[in-house]
């Protein structure tokens, strides 16, 4: 069986393979065809090759008609002719010609492909906990080989701060863990290389309890806040109505925005309790000013004013779908669905066909277990609100996998809940969901690919769990999301949460669960 037969994902548009294979030389001349040379950097690299010889046997030809990331690769016993529109699309096919080597050579034939979305992202959370640059890396090659092109990177929140600042250092001596200027930069160049791009994601107005530890006068009663140790929804936030709140916060982004080349930032703007602002002088003065009608539309000017901040700074904002929330939320922004809460908020946005990216948690939250959301399930995910399937509209970008770290304190376990489900989502939002029996079949010679070796994987038998050990796992989880909460911060987060809402709590047990776990969570609810 060709590894033409199995790659992931598979190819969207037409692969044939011909008689024969091409003997790959360990020096390959190339003729670059007007690309940078940094586009052929990983591929030599993954193949353990180098550019020279006397032969030119790798040959880039520009095509400007083919999709931004579309490629077309034909190999001869002679030669490998690669053409693509841009460098990105140049990555794709030497990633795709890496996967096919095998004994020292490639088949030969040819392949014309390009992506579904142009929004193919995976973001993890190292600010609940910490995960080395080391594993970053390893989780960036990972989805690169899978054509992935986004790691958002969750970086602060309110169990730490990650990002060194040597404007306010005092952001991360409080947190202890975090991310070196220098290897930030170099994350980032490790993933442009890849043809991946970091989103960076800095939380606000909530999600806050880290950097208030550092710099309390930036919160509404400017007392002493505590970095917090578990999870939850916290009430202490930023201030929406001191002016220094602002300045604090363009200082900040100028310096952090600085490390990340790309051209998109995540502000956060979920779950952000309005508590402390009904209390606040400075708040009410300024719906007052402003003659806002409701605390969102307070929040939809906090969010409007950063992200006025970012553009200046040449950055999109990226945003939770909260922000819909406010009729004044921030007009040139791309939102980030994940919760239903809020989906009437988010129906006429992206009716509209403005710029969103689908990260349903039902369906794309990957710190669940397995016996939660098991690879079917991330594999035939169809982006949709409420009822009406909007995986075709204009302006959705995508679908972008997350994983949340309150739970996650090592990196096997995180490797493990990643993988392969990352490669199920890969494989949907490049090639499109298509027959689960003949992915996992790909999936399994795909993985055993040299390319793959020393990531840790779920075993098969636990792709899709079914039994008393699917129940088993899942109500030990359910019981773990609370379990180091004081009854304080358990009465917060439900005051602020989702799931206070009857359609969000419908959706949590019949999407999660199977009709015979239910009367037994409706007994674990009433107790």
């Amino acid at each position: 069986m060709e590894r033409f037969d199995y790659l992931i994902p598979a190819v969207r548009g037409r692969a044939e393979k011909g008689s024969g294979r091409l003997a790959l030389p360990m020096e390959l001349g190339v003729e670059y065809g007007g690309f940078a040379s940094w586009c052929v950097t990983v591929f030599m690299d993954r193949t353990g090759r180098k550019p020279g010889g006397q032969d030119i046997i790798l040959f880039l030809n520009r095509k400007e008609e083919l999709a931004e990331e579309g490629y077309e690769i034909t190999i001869t016993k002679e030669k490998i002719q690669v053409s693509a529109s841009t460098e990105r699309g140049v990555v794709w096919a030497l990633t795709t010609v890496a996967l096919l080597l095998e004994e020292e050579s490639v088949p030969c034939g040819t392949i014309s492909d390009s992506p579904k979305y142009q929004h193919r992202g995976l973001s993890v959370d190292c600010a609940r906990h910490f995960f080395p640059a080391a594993e970053i890396k390893k989780i960036i090659e990972e989805i690169s080989l899978a054509k992935m092109n986004v790691l958002h990177w969750h970086l602060t929140d309110d169990q730490g701060w990650r990002i060194e600042s040597r404007r306010f250092p005092g952001l991360q001596k409080m947190s202890g863990q975090y991310y070196s200027q220098e290897e930030i930069r170099e994350v980032c160049e490790y993933a442009r290389l890849r043809g991946v791009e970091i989103i960076p994601e800095v939380d606000m107005p909530g999600h806050v309890s880290a950097l208030l530890a550092a710099y309390p006068q930036y919160s509404c009663g400017e007392k002493p806040v505590k970095i917090k140790t578990g999870g939850g929804i916290f009430p202490v936030i930023l201030c929406a109505g001191k002016e220094a709140v602002f300045d604090f916060l363009k200082d900040l982004l100028m310096e952090v925005t600085g490390l990340f080349p790309g051209e998109r930032f995540h502000l956060g703007g979920d779950e952000a309790p309005k508590t402390e602002w009904k209390k606040c002088p400075c708040c009410q003065a300024k719906m007052l000013e402003l003659g806002l009608e409701d605390w969102e539309e307070l929040q939809g000017y906090f969010m409007s004013r950063v992200s006025e901040i970012l553009a200046g700074l040449g950055k999109t904002a990226v945003c939770w779908n909260e922000t819909l929330c406010a009729a004044n939320h921030p007009q040139k922004m791309q939102a980030q669905y994940w919760t239903l809460e809020q989906r009437k908020a988010m129906e006429p946005y992206a009716l509209a066909g403005k710029e969103w990216i689908y990260s349903d948690m039902f369906e794309l939250y990957l710190d669940y277990p397995y016996s939660m959301t098991n690879l079917k399930k991330v594999y035939e995910t169809i982006p949709h609100l409420g009822e009406e399937d909007v995986s075709g509209k204009e302006g959705l970008l995508g679908m972008e996998g997350c994983l949340w770290s309150e739970h996650i304190t090592k990196c096997e376990k995180l490797e493990k809940l990643l993988f392969p489900r990352i490669y199920a989502l890969a494989d949907n939002t490049w090639s499109g969901a298509d027959k689960y029996e003949e992915f996992t079949s790909r999936l399994t010679q795909a993985i055993a690919s040299p390319l793959h070796q020393g990531i840790l994987y779920t075993s098969r038998d636990w792709w899709t769990p079914t039994g008393p050990e699917r129940q088993q796992e899942a109500f030990a989880y359910m019981a773990s999301l609370s379990a180091n909460m004081s009854e304080e911060v358990k009465e917060e987060t439900m005051d602020s949460s989702s799931a206070s809402n009857e359609e969000f709590g419908r959706a949590f047990m019949t999407k999660f669960f199977q009709p015979e776990d239910i009367p037994i969570l409706m007994g674990e609810m009433q107790k």
